[in-house]
Formats: structure tokens, sequence, C-alpha cells
């Protein structure tokens, strides 16, 4: 076999796309193909009598970065070799990014006759590097986030506390009892946008269990309409047997809502917006797919692998952050399930959510259950190194009937432990500066004083709060309510 065959049939089996063309002309309509092996017909989806003849141009398009096409051009003017990375286009539309080495080939007398190109598409590398860059802005937010949750729901504890205490006072007072309850409406949201942004970082979600979607979509409803313009409809398809999701509530609530609004930002004039549930058992698991579909304008296949990515968005300026789905991805892929999205341009987009089905609660499907009524009168021992915090909340639990002694760290509890053990309840920040933190306390407690009851309260900071939290101490999350704290002592009583 002659070399010139051997080589040939090289450039025939090997997986890299071999593309020869002629020197020139360099710029338009630039240099003709003449030669391509079989890998660039399974990498671009070309035959080579489709090419040959033809610009190797024909594989660019919009997205094709201006300045690699630059730079490629000045290098074959100076007939340089040159090695980029480009983004270019099958024969189907679709982009798919090369790793591209040139170089220029002479013949026996030393002119310039040909240029050889060597490509290896890179593709899943790219997306590797985007899914890593996804990772660690998701990790910065979740860090940033986590790391300020703790203080601010002290702050958001202190407003609603102090809020909940004047509206007993001004009970009959109607235009000052309509400004605490804007107050306390306000804090309600604070507390809801810090437990939304929490979902990026590794916070556990200490108020998950069984959701009943059903009624949680009841309870939404009118919000979710109100949310869409007059000409776009909102339906329900709800299955009987998809009803109960392992969820948190306010995430879940959360997540619907942005994505029936984007479903709304997609449709221009009339439309329609759909909410479905089913049941679906995947892997073994029993799950429920829930999907939001709309009629609006769809997206390509290159927006939808970007949707969500932290503070990437296809609106215009001032009309979105770039957060949302990243936020309801941050949620569902925290709660052990998975986010699909089906679209294409024109036919409108369909967002599938699938989340683990939970049981449904005891007495959930017949009569309500009566509410446990918590005992006034305990002797409360409360530790919040927060002096404002300490403040309110000492104020709020003797607003229901206990007697209090507040304490700012755990050394000081331990010491009035020591000296009158009589206490009926221990009622705890978990995180808090000293020798140990709630959670150390509440063990040592346990040990010395095991008829003391414990009550576990925190910020959530992600940044600090321990990876698990006793399933047998009841938990009350900051800012917190009366009603909170009445359930909670209903659970010790």
């Amino acid at each position: 076999m002659k070399l010139a065959d051997l080589l040939g049939r090289v450039a025939e089996f090997t997986e890299d796309v071999v593309l020869i063309t002629e020197a020139e002309p360099i710029d338009v309509p630039g240099p003709r193909i003449v030669y391509v092996n079989a890998a660039f017909t399974r990498m671009t989806g070309y035959t080579p009598e489709e090419v040959l003849g033809r610009t190797p141009r024909l594989l660019q398009g919009a997205k094709t970065c201006a300045d690699t096409r630059a730079r490629i051009r000045q290098s074959l003017q100076q007939w340089q070799p040159v090695r980029c990375e480009l983004l270019n286009y099958r024969k189907d539309g679709s982009e798919f990014w090369a790793e591209l080495s040139i170089i220029p080939v002479a013949d026996e007398h030393g002119w310039f006759r040909y240029w050889i190109a060597v490509q290896r598409e890179t593709t899943l590398n790219k997306q590797r590097e985007r899914e890593l860059a996804n990772a660690q802005r998701l990790k910065v937010v979740g860090e940033m986030t986590g790391g300020i949750a703790h203080d601010f729901n002290n702050l958001l504890t202190t407003i609603s506390g102090a809020a909940e205490l004047l509206a007993q006072r001004l009970a009959n007072d109607a235009e000052s009892a309509r400004l605490v309850e804007a107050i306390r409406g306000a804090a309600r949201g604070g507390a809801g946008q810090v437990r939304r942004l929490l979902s990026f970082s590794n916070t556990p979600l200490l108020a998950r269990g069984p959701v009943d979607l059903e009624a949680l979509l009841a309870q939404m409803a009118l919000l979710l309409q109100r949310s869409l313009r007059e000409n776009i409809s909102l339906e329900m398809d709800l299955h009987p047997e998809a009803r109960w999701i392992e969820a948190e509530a306010v995430q879940l609530e959360s997540a619907l809502l942005n994505l029936v609004i984007n479903a709304q930002d997609a449709i221009e004039g009339a439309g329609r917006v759909q909410v479905s549930s089913r049941p679906l058992l995947k892997d073994g698991r029993h799950m429920i797919q829930l999907e939001i579909s709309d009629t609006g304008c769809g997206m390509t296949a290159d927006t939808a692998a970007q949707i969500f990515e932290p503070f990437f968005t296809t609106k215009d300026a001032g009309r979105g952050s770039g957060l949302g789905l990243a936020m309801v991805h941050a949620f569902v892929t925290q709660m052990g399930g998975e986010i699909e999205v089906r679209s294409a341009p024109s036919k409108g987009s369909t967002f599938a959510l699938r989340l683990l089905a939970a049981e449904a609660p005891q007495g959930a499907e017949g009569v309500e259950l009566p509410r446990a009524q918590p005992t006034a009168g305990c002797r409360v021992l409360m530790v919040e190194d927060d002096d404002v915090v300490r403040l309110i909340g000492g104020s709020m639990l003797e607003s229901m009937g206990h007697v209090v002694q507040t304490c700012c760290d755990a050394d000081e509890a331990l010491a009035v432990l020591e000296k009158d053990a009589s206490f009926d309840l221990l009622f705890t920040d978990i995180m808090m500066p000293g020798s140990m933190d709630g959670l150390g306390l509440a063990e040592t407690v346990g040990r010395l004083y095991p008829s003391l009851d414990v009550i576990l309260t925190s910020g959530w900071s992600g940044a600090e709060l321990p990876k698990s939290v006793p399933a047998d101490k009841p938990f009350v999350l900051k800012p917190y309510t009366l009603d909170d704290l009445e359930q909670a002592f209903a659970r010790v009583s």
C-alpha cells in the first residue's frame, strides 16, 4: 500500500474531522473545500457532495464569535497556523463547539496551496464547564444568603413579635390594628423571601413534610388568577391520586407562582396556562408530576439548556433578575426531585416538576382532628443571644400566660438550672456563641434534667446550622408568631 493511500485511509477512519481547502481567497467568498473525511459528515450532517467547492464558513452562524473569526482571518493572511475553539452550526441548525487547528501546506516550490483543518467536537466539555460555573455561582449565592439569614430572621422576629403583641393591645382600635396587620404582613413576606433565597444553600428544609397539593392550589387559585392578565385563562387538572407531596409548603407555593408568572410572560396576547398533576412511578419511587404548561412563544433548545442558570434571563432589563427559575430548580433538587422543560419555538413550554409522593397525615381525609391546647402557666427558661429577640420573645411567651426567665447563652442557662431546676421547659436558640450551642445545651439538659421539655428555634442559617435537628424536639423557625409558639408548646404539654 502506498503511503498516500495509507494516509487517506487514516483520514477516513479517524474520529477527528479533517478538512482541506484551497489556500485562497482568504476574503469573500473564502477558500473552497476540496476534501472532507467521514467524520465531517458525522459531526455536521453535511455530505461531501454538499460542501465540496463551498467555504467552511457555511458552518458559522449568528453566535459564532466575531473576535475568534477575526483572529483566524489574521492568521490566514499571515500564513500562520492557528488554534482556537469555535461555535459552529450543523446542517439541522443545532449548535456545536469544536476545537480547531488550521495549518498551511506548501508545495515543492514553497508556495502555500492548501489549508488543512483538524477539528474535534468539545460540546460536552463546554456543557460541563457551564454546569461547573453554574454550580459555583449557586454555591456563592447559597453561602451569601445562608450567612445573612440568621441575622435577618432575628430582625424579622423582632418586627413580627412586636407587631403581634401590639395587635393584642390595639384590638379595639381599628385604624391602628390595620397598621399593625400591615407590619405583620410585611414581616411574613420578608420571611418568605429569605426562605426562597435559602433554597440556593445546603440548608435542610426544616419545615418539609406532607403538603396537600389540592388544598394548596385551592388557596392559591385566586392569587394565581390575579397574577395573570385578563386575556389569559388559568386551568387546573388535578389527579385525585396525586394529592400529597413531600415538600416545604412555602417553597412549593413560591415555585408554582414563579412558573405561572413566567408562563404569562411567554404569552403575547391571549393564551392559556394550565396546572396539572398525576401520580408517577419512577425508578421504584412513588412521585407526583406537577406540570405548568403555556401557549406562549416557546424556546429554542439552546435557551432551554440555560434557563436554570443563575442570572440568565430572556426578559428585558428591569423585568427579571434571572434568579426565579434557578430558585425553582434548587428547591426541586433539594427535595430529592427533578425538573424537566419541554419546549419548542411557537409551541409553548411545559415545566414538569417531579417530587416525592407523601403519605397522607393521619386524619387528613376525615374530620379535622381537634387541635391540642397548650398548657399555660409554665415556667420557661428562654435562651437567646440577641438582646432584642430575647426581649420580644420573652414578652410573647409571657402574653401566653407563662412565667419566663431569660438567659443570653448556654453557660448562663446551666448556672440558673444548677440553682433552680424547677423549670417546666427550655426554649433555646440553636446558634449561639459561647462554650456550646443550643443543640449542645439541649443534650446536656436532657442528660442532667430529663424531665425538662425542650423546644428549639433558629434563624435557619445555612452557613452555620447543623445538618439535622433532633426529630423528637419541637422546632420553631424564626421569625415565629404566637400561633407558632402555641403549636410548639402544645406538642410538649
